[in-house]
């Protein structure tokens, strides 16, 4: 890579991102599913014929309904105002003028033409005089340029044309947009740098703009914030901003980018695409994880992602890999219809009033976000090419478990031979917005949300203003929940692994020459990935979390463990009396710890083992908790969230105390047991207590009460979860 490419890193960062050119385990894992699981003639191939109805229509479609679902919200001077917030947002008005200039375009939304001419006279003004609201110029300009190529195709004779095009090249961008180095450090600055970029390579190729020096200073800060799988991190690791990012820098190239790091970022680009497809659940659903996670427009930049590299793939003439994206991105739009068919549709899956904004972040509004969502489908159908023949995907095909240990993620997705259940461990969470353990539990056919598709965050800990946890209508927990094991200690009191994480908030502006942040966060624990007994690329094999992940041959089961490993830290409890810490009570603790003799293990556990067993009969799951020198513990417990409501549609739960539980969804069936121990069975007594807890825990899709199986005086549970999906013709 050419050395101006590298302007501005340190020497630890130049070597990390020299690095990032090696293709290492990634590719070699990617190379070896596709060649062990990805024949189309295989026979577990599935029957993944084009369906009658247009992919490129549905993106359309959804288009059509978010423009038309605003259209009366926009205001004298052309605004378009959130019906519950009374205020225009962020890039909204213009979200409103590219979607209508794609379904223009479509021959669609003519009666609409004025509304959409408006908006884009307000927006392009706004940019112009840096007016955009809330301070997001930032985002505005592609969406702007994209619908003046548009747009000025149908007006050319107009003289509003001419002002938009003028108003777009007074844009100085250190000045116009707001994470700028004026304004921060230059490695502060984030995903908005890769909205900015791309606007000005559109700008640059449409000759509204000459230099290309914004965009080499900025996308050279940009590189260290990428990891060896392709993926790009966002402060705290969200799973939504990789996505957005990466989409959006896959646009600079498209635009014609060829400065010094656009190879090295191609190549990135490529490889992150491979990788996101093995965190696709079975359900089309794309990766939990961060803010702004369970938002429509996740799906739907995953799709635009995969539209793109599907197109690029066939061009290549793999004409393989170019189905296997078309594929994925089907089934992520396909995931979007039980939440855009709605009468009132929110922009995150929930059904809780919209005026609400349960499970919204901060920033988060309806008309700015569903708009966002409108918009990115726009450009899905702009990009989409449904003469690709789709073929299985890794969704579609499962059998395998992925580690991303640099977004501390496990996704483990089982064949529909071995259950069809997909997976997702976190194992250390961003605290306020995730838990720790296993906060996603799916199956082919059983709406997401129906035994758990995101954590539960805590209320426990302090969050900076910027990283707020998700709006909630019900007060939350104080301590995290995810479905996983707790503990109590030799004093009494109860540990969970769900709240031990992430409270550092890292924004990944300094890196060393491995990619990690200087001065990280001491984590509780030390997580590592093994196959239990499995055959691995033909071999027994153990895989820690160090490496990327592993096949499994597809037999009747997909069997696993995690083992978490105490490190030699000492983790604050819980504060004893409710009140959470106040500022800076982390940095007080740290400067005490030389003064504090440290407790055993985390709260009094040395290890624990979380061994996973998925196949038709549901997923087993047994934790065993081992103590820690000086300490004991005295009991193991299991939580497992059950969703009492999204909002509108509710639950039936029935409880029995040897059987366990069952809740009935949306004519899925979902069910928790207990598994005895061939001891208990021999003595014939129950070792375990069952209580189901009043309260109520949310997240972003709805209302959890949680139950509990406790083995007092044991070191371990076990716990068989199965989900049902509608009977045929329910």
């Amino acid at each position: 890579m050419a050395a101006c490419a590298y302007e501005g890193l340190t020497a630890a960062e130049r070597a990390y991102v020299e690095s990032l050119e090696h293709d290492g385990e990634t590719v070699n894992f990617v190379t070896d599913y596709f060649k062990r699981r990805g024949d189309p003639e295989s026979s577990e191939a599935l029957d993944v014929k084009k369906t009658a109805r247009s992919a490129k229509e549905a993106y359309l479609d959804f288009a059509e309904a978010r423009l038309r679902q605003f259209a009366d919200c926009i205001d004298e001077s052309a605004a378009v105002i959130d019906p519950y917030d009374g205020k225009e947002r962020q890039f909204v008005t213009s979200s409103f003028a590219l979607t209508g200039a794609v379904l223009l375009a479509a021959g669609r939304c003519a009666e609409i033409e004025d509304k959409v001419l408006a908006t884009m006279d307000r927006a392009t003004l706004a940019l112009q005089c840096r007016s955009v609201p809330d301070s997001h110029e930032d985002f505005t300009t592609h969406m702007l340029m994209q619908a003046l190529r548009l747009l000025g195709d149908r007006n050319q004779a107009s003289g509003r044309v001419a002002e938009w095009r003028e108003r777009l090249a007074a844009i100085d961008p250190e000045y116009t947009y707001t994470q700028v180095e004026r304004n921060m450090p230059l490695r502060h600055v984030r995903n908005w740098a890769t909205y900015a970029m791309l606007g000005e390579q559109m700008r640059i190729r449409d000759g509204l703009a000459e230099s290309v020096g914004f965009i080499d200073k900025y996308i050279s800060a940009q590189l260290p914030r990428f990891t060896p799988e392709g993926l790009y991190r966002d402060p705290n690791l969200p799973a939504a901003y990789d996505l957005a990012a990466r989409d959006n820098l896959a646009g600079l190239l498209d635009e014609g980018y060829a400065g010094p790091a656009a190879l090295l970022l191609e190549k990135l680009l490529r490889r992150g695409a491979l990788t996101m497809l093995f965190t696709q659940s079975v359900t089309g659903e794309v990766s939990c994880g961060g803010r702004s996670n369970q938002f429509l427009w996740n799906e739907l930049t995953f799709a635009h992602i995969c539209e793109r590299e599907a197109v690029h793939y066939k061009a290549a003439g793999d004409l393989h890999l170019a189905g296997v994206f078309k594929r994925a991105a089907r089934r992520a739009m396909d995931s979007l219809r039980r939440w855009a068919d709605m009468t009132e549709v929110r922009p995150v899956k929930n059904r809780f009033p919209p005026g609400s904004r349960a499970g919204y972040e901060l920033y988060a509004f309806d008309a700015n976000y569903l708009l966002y969502a409108g918009k990115i489908a726009a450009s899905c159908y702009m990009h989409a090419d449904d003469d690709i023949l789709e073929r299985p995907a890794p969704c579609d095909l499962g059998s395998y478990v992925l580690s991303l240990p640099s977004f501390h993620r496990i996704y483990a997705t089982a064949s529909p031979a071995q259950g069809g259940y997909h997976l997702c461990i976190d194992t250390a969470a961003q605290m306020g917005q995730d838990a720790t353990g296993l906060v996603r539990l799916h199956r082919s056919g059983v709406p997401g949300e129906t035994a758990l598709s995101a954590g539960i965050p805590g209320a426990q800990g302090e969050v900076p203003l910027a990283f707020m946890r998700p709006r909630t209508i019900t007060p939350p927990p104080w301590q995290a929940v995810a479905i996983g094991p707790q503990w109590r200690d030799e004093h009494g009191t109860w540990h969970r692994l769900a709240d031990f994480g992430r409270r550092k908030h890292e924004i990944f502006h300094a890196v060393d020459n491995r990619g990690q942040p200087f001065d990280p966060e001491p984590l509780a624990w030390e997580a590592e990935l093994r196959f239990d007994e499995c055959r691995v690329s033909g071999q027994s094999k153990a895989l820690t979390e160090a490496t990327f992940g592993g096949l499994a041959d597809d037999k009747g089961e997909l069997c696993f463990e995690v083992i978490y490993t105490a490190r030699s830290v000492t983790v604050a409890d819980p504060s004893p009396d409710g009140v959470p810490p106040g500022a800076g009570a982390q940095e007080v603790l740290h400067r005490a710890q030389a003064d504090i003799l440290p407790r055993p293990g985390c709260g009094s556990c040395a290890k624990l083992i979380e061994r996973y067993r998925i196949s038709k009969t549901g997923v087993v799951i047994d934790w065993e908790v081992q103590s820690a020198e000086g300490g004991e513990v005295t009991a193991v417990a299991a939580i497992v969230p059950l969703l009492t409501t999204n909002g509108t549609d509710t639950s039936e739960i029935a409880v029995n105390m040897i059987d366990g539980v069952t809740l009935r969804y949306l004519g899925s069936e979902y069910s928790v047991k207990p598994v005895q121990q061939e001891t208990a069975v021999e003595r014939g007594d129950r070792p375990w207590d069952l209580e189901l807890y009043p309260g109520l825990a949310p997240n972003r899709n709805g209302h959890y009460r949680l139950a509990e199986w406790t083995h007092r005086g044991g070191s371990s549970v076990k716990l068989l979860l199965r989900l049902e999906p509608p009977a045929a013709g329910a």
